[in-house]
């Protein structure tokens, strides 16, 4: 054979895996310097009550008030560690949020050679390496890396594709190996379920994904579906005792919500950004499809690539289908939700895709191509985020530290009275971000329609529509 020829694998692999990284790299490494926003400012703020009062945390995993959401590890410790640990520093929550995301993407590349190793894939070393590059540059981490609240997200993908990838290989070893494997497996789903809900699904996850590998599961792994179906049942218990109904936005229905969260589904799996979807349901049609189109079109392209001259082949038919019905099911909980829907969502869905596109492209030269288009996809989609202003995501992040500096210099007595013509920008901040930076107690912050005129002092503070700030004083 020649020597040239049996190379040529190997350097199209490497090269496509460099091209990711390097994608990466340009994608990811400008959210460091993201401002906190929104539920940070929240989350910021409980836990410096929490680390002034030398709180337990015992209570961080049992809190003695329910909660809205029941996630102690991605949220109530991880916020307790970035207020105290980090001192609360912006730029270092970034940068370990940018960590996360790379080791779960890593994680996702353990998957890939564990699948890869039992499927009997050839050059498991590549499909790894590609499966990480793929998924690490996927715009559905879009407010996982730019989001210090959304910690739940890489966290919930590092401990799921680790997770799967015990499974797996536990379903090809023998003695003492096997049972550490097994044993490791309901641990890493108590780790993912005191993450984010959606853990819950791993069961169906576990079975699913060995049935696209195409193995028999053994007494063992019987035993082990059951002991973590135990654990669900479980959690679902302590859940309901460790918290209250949820807050509209995040309530269940079953009508035309259905159709719009599948829509946006489709939309996270090919890179389309929420603020496309956003221009076209508002005042920006034309706009928001282009760059619709413009972030799509190489993630489609790349597919077509990778099936072309046979690629499909690499996959056998009840592949295919597990592919769609892996992604969906891993979705579910989140197509009913009656309003809010993330690109974030979509994070363990993404998985097996990134991970059979790394399987079709192994190997030939046409990687390094559809590694350069998933690339420019991923950077399309994050770049244009980042460039829009109020209501772009990180554009309102940015709006809201701008205004929060400007009231900072400002003398400003409490109480504060807060009234401002549009609820949604002031979200960014709200009333603990002026808690939060302005030094003020957050029962000295009252959010009103009308500044008081007469009985109380302190500060009226008001934000037009435009999001610019006055203030006056405010004298019995």
């Amino acid at each position: 054979m020649d020597t040239n020829s049996a190379a040529r694998p190997v350097r199209s692999d490497l090269l496509a895996i460099v091209v990711l990284l390097g994608f990466a790299a340009v994608i990811w490494v400008p959210a460091l310097w993201t401002p906190y926003w929104g539920d940070d400012y929240m989350f910021l703020h409980a836990a410096r009550l929490s680390n002034l009062a030398n709180q337990p945390w015992s209570e961080v995993f049992w809190p003695l008030q329910p909660e809205v959401f029941w996630r102690p590890l991605s949220q109530t410790a991880w916020w307790r560690v970035v207020e105290g640990t980090m001192g609360g520093n912006v730029l270092t929550a970034h940068a370990v949020m940018l960590v996360l995301h790379l080791i779960a993407a890593l994680g996702v590349g353990v998957l890939g050679w564990a699948m890869a190793r039992v499927a009997g894939w050839p050059a498991r070393w590549a499909v790894a390496g590609l499966s990480a590059g793929l998924y690490g540059v996927l715009a559905v981490s879009l407010l996982t890396v730019h989001w210090v609240a959304a910690a739940n997200s890489p966290l919930l993908v590092l401990f799921t594709a680790v997770l799967l990838a015990s499974w797996l290989a536990a379903s090809t070893a023998t003695g003492m190996a096997r049972l550490l494997l097994l044993a490791v497996v309901p641990c890493l789903l108590v780790l993912a379920l005191l993450s984010k809900e959606s853990a819950i699904l791993m069961p169906l996850l576990m079975l699913m994904i060995s049935l696209f590998v195409g193995v028999r599961l053994r007494r063992g792994e019987w035993l082990t579906v059951v002991v973590c179906v135990v654990v669900c049942a479980v959690w679902l218990w302590l859940r309901d005792k460790a918290t209250v109904p949820p807050v509209q936005q995040y309530g269940y229905a079953f009508g035309g919500n259905l159709v719009r969260n599948g829509a946006s589904f489709g939309a996270w799996l090919l890179n389309v950004p929420r603020e496309a979807l956003r221009m076209i349901a508002t005042d920006g049609l034309f706009k928001g499809a282009l760059w619709a189109l413009l972030a799509a079109l190489p993630v489609v392209l790349s597919w077509t690539l990778a099936v072309s001259k046979g690629g499909w082949r690499r996959l056998q038919g009840r592949q295919w289908v597990l592919v769609l019905a892996v992604a969906v099911v891993a979705y579910t909980p989140y197509f009913p939700l009656i309003w809010n829907s993330y690109e974030y969502y979509a994070a363990i869905s993404a998985i097996l895709p990134a991970i059979a596109l790394a399987r079709l492209l192994q190997g030939r030269r046409v990687a390094v191509v559809a590694a350069v288009l998933m690339g420019v996809s991923g950077w399309l989609a994050v770049a244009g985020t980042r460039l829009l202003d109020h209501p772009g995501l990180i554009g309102r992040a940015r709006w809201a530290e701008t205004s929060l500096q400007q009231l900072a210099g400002q003398q400003l007595k409490a109480p504060l009275w807060v009234r401002v013509a549009d609820d949604q920008r002031f979200a960014a901040m709200g009333v603990h971000g002026l808690a939060w930076r302005l030094g003020v107690p957050l029962e000295q912050i009252h959010n009103v329609d009308v500044c008081p005129q007469s009985v109380e002092t302190g500060t009226c503070l008001e934000m037009d529509a435009e999001g610019q700030w006055s203030h006056h004083p405010v004298a019995p």
